[in-house]
């Protein structure tokens, strides 16, 4: 029995370090550790650190290669126009949809509210909306304008701290227009199998709409258009280890010419008459103006990055971090954990009363990151009743040893150490 034990404990120490190199690996490709050595960061949910590939490749747009795009007139300007179509292809097959499906944003804010605009005329009065409380609230104000707009309802779903399928299913009636809603949470960090629903409702209602918010899941997971059949879906570039200012909103090809942009101006049409104009074909009628060129090709090296590191790697890498975590806060004397059944390593938690901005203010005096509040989730204590919570969020280039440094201040916090960086 004791040999089996020590197998187990060499076994779980060769594990951890192979957890360690692999782990090593990817910090060392990320210039934030080397500037901000004693830092630990724990905000990915907010936005993802940048490897140094992307930030070259931003600074060699603006260095060697500014041009704008839609140029032909000579190889040098052409040259960016297929960049950008190449990086279009690139993050289609990332979701596998179809390139000419795929429309830059300047994230998954203004992809919803693309949506949502151009929806004005679909949605009718006495339709139905559902939403959950526990969406962000770039997808929950785009439908309350919607909501005004037309007369439509907005019904609202979710309970204590989580979300799952049936609860969406069963709230689906024949006035059920339209669901959108975020695959991965960015507080409870649940996760939703968005086939299992859109299968599910279309029998019930067929027409329905289904939009998805994938902006915390795209950093972790592969997604796959043709599988679940959706209409739309946005996502943020800098939750993907891209630039910030740019994003994806994936719009099904039978939307293409039923919306109207949200953008007018240059690029997004064909031909101009003095009383009249025509729109570009394709996606370009929704990409008005000059597009953030630097951040498009930025976001397609970060996609190339984690194409490299190997998805299967990044899901291992995380399922071995959020376990490791569970396996210690949850022994924290004083903590309310309340994502411990969440795969995905977004932990949210208070600790020992005390407010969560004094709590993220205490971990701040140890070098140690996070966010507090209700992140965005504004609706979400109608639900919970928690009124606002410390959010730490992990990604690839986090450690076992980042997690300690999390527990280590917990478990030494003394009554009136988070007024340090007041007093």
């Amino acid at each position: 029995m004791t040999k089996i034990l020590f197998i187990i404990v060499l076994l779980i120490k060769s594990a951890f370090k192979l957890m360690q190199s692999f782990e090593q690996k990817i910090k060392n490709d990320f210039p934030w550790f080397k500037k901000n050595p004693n830092l630990i960061y724990l905000d990915s949910a907010a936005t993802t650190l940048k490897p140094k590939c992307v930030i070259n490749k931003v600074v060699e747009y603006y260095e060697s290669n500014t041009a704008n795009s839609h140029n032909v007139d000579s190889a040098y300007s052409y040259k960016i126009t297929k960049q950008i179509e190449n990086s279009r292809k690139n993050i289609a097959k990332l979701i596998n949809s179809s390139h000419d499906e795929i429309v830059f944003t300047s994230g998954a804010t203004e992809s919803i509210s693309l949506i949502a605009n151009g929806l004005k005329k679909i949605i009718k009065k006495n339709d139905e909306i559902i939403l959950s409380f526990f969406e962000h609230a770039s997808n929950i104000i785009p439908w309350q304008i919607l909501s005004k707009q037309t007369g439509a309802k907005i019904v609202w779903i979710g309970k204590k701290f989580a979300l799952n399928e049936e609860d969406v299913i069963k709230k689906i009636s024949k006035q059920t227009k339209l669901i959108s809603l975020a695959s991965v949470s960015n507080i409870l960090g649940y996760e939703l199998n968005i086939e299992k629903i859109l299968n599910s409702t279309r029998k019930i209602n067929k027409n329905i709409i289904f939009v998805v918010d994938a902006t915390q899941e795209i950093p972790h997971r592969i997604i796959n258009i043709r599988k679940t059949k959706i209409d739309f879906l946005a996502f943020s570039g800098h939750k993907i280890l891209g630039p910030t200012g740019i994003g994806v909103c994936y719009i099904n090809k039978k939307w293409i010419d039923k919306i109207n942009p949200l953008r007018y101006g240059g690029g997004m049409n064909s031909t101009i008459k003095t009383d009249s104009f025509n729109y570009a074909n394709g996606v370009e009628k929704f990409e008005g103006g000059t597009p953030h060129i630097a951040g498009i090709v930025g976001l397609n090296e970060a996609v190339n990055y984690l194409n490299k590191i190997g998805w299967n790697n990044i899901k291992k890498h995380e399922k071995k971090l959020k376990q490791y975590i569970d396996s210690k806060i949850t022994k924290i004397n004083g903590v309310k954990y309340y994502s411990k059944n969440s795969n995905y390593p977004i932990i949210y938690f208070n600790f020992k009363n005390l407010n969560p901005h004094d709590l993220a203010s205490y971990l701040w005096t140890k070098n140690i990151i996070v966010r507090s509040g209700v992140s965005c989730c504004k609706l979400s204590p109608i639900p919970t009743n928690v009124n606002g919570a410390v959010r730490a969020s992990f990604y690839i280039y986090n450690t076992l040893n980042d997690v300690d440094a999390l527990i280590n201040a917990l478990k030494t916090y003394k009554k009136g150490d988070e007024l340090a960086n007041v007093l």
